[in-house]
């Protein structure tokens, strides 16, 4: 387990590292995002049956502003998430980068890490079935902002 926090703290300072130089130019427009998340998933597509069921995460992201595209603008940085999945009795945490384009009142985030989680999600008698406590974290979401607070989808 600490070798995937240590993978996890290396992505992030990559990450971090990465857009060092627009954090110290334009530290002021650079935002941090906090987003706490429920609903369902769609756990383990490897596994027989597969499921949907409940989860509530976490997400926390600090994205720094790269250039102007077209209306918008483009952002880079870290990620982290805590989640509970599978109907709320497995923690997971991730950690990563994440790419936004913001315009208007709108941003659209694709994030990508690495994630561990406490126990394997559907696993079954057979050694090969199921997902491994350690996979990748990839995700698409599309937030609208209302005086400081996102209505999100993903």
């Amino acid at each position: 387990m600490l070798r995937i926090v240590r993978i996890i703290a290396c992505v992030i300072i990559v990450a971090t590292t990465m857009c060092a130089g627009t954090a110290v130019a334009e530290f002021s427009v650079a935002h941090t995002d906090l987003e706490l998340g429920g609903g369902v998933d769609y756990l383990c597509g490897t596994c027989d049956p597969q499921r949907v069921r409940t989860t509530v995460q976490v997400f926390a992201d600090r994205l720094f502003p790269v250039t102007r595209i077209g209306n918008g603008v483009l952002e880079i940085g870290p990620y982290a998430k805590g989640a509970l999945l599978d109907g709320g009795h497995v923690p997971q945490i991730a950690g990563g980068a994440v790419v936004g384009y913001q315009f208007g009142a709108y941003e659209l985030l694709i994030n990508a890490g690495l994630a561990y989680a406490t126990e394997r999600i559907g696993s079954t008698d057979s050694p090969n079935s199921g997902q491994t406590k350690h996979t990748c974290d990839l995700g698409v979401s599309l937030r609208y902002e209302i005086k400081q607070y996102f209505i999100s989808g993903g």
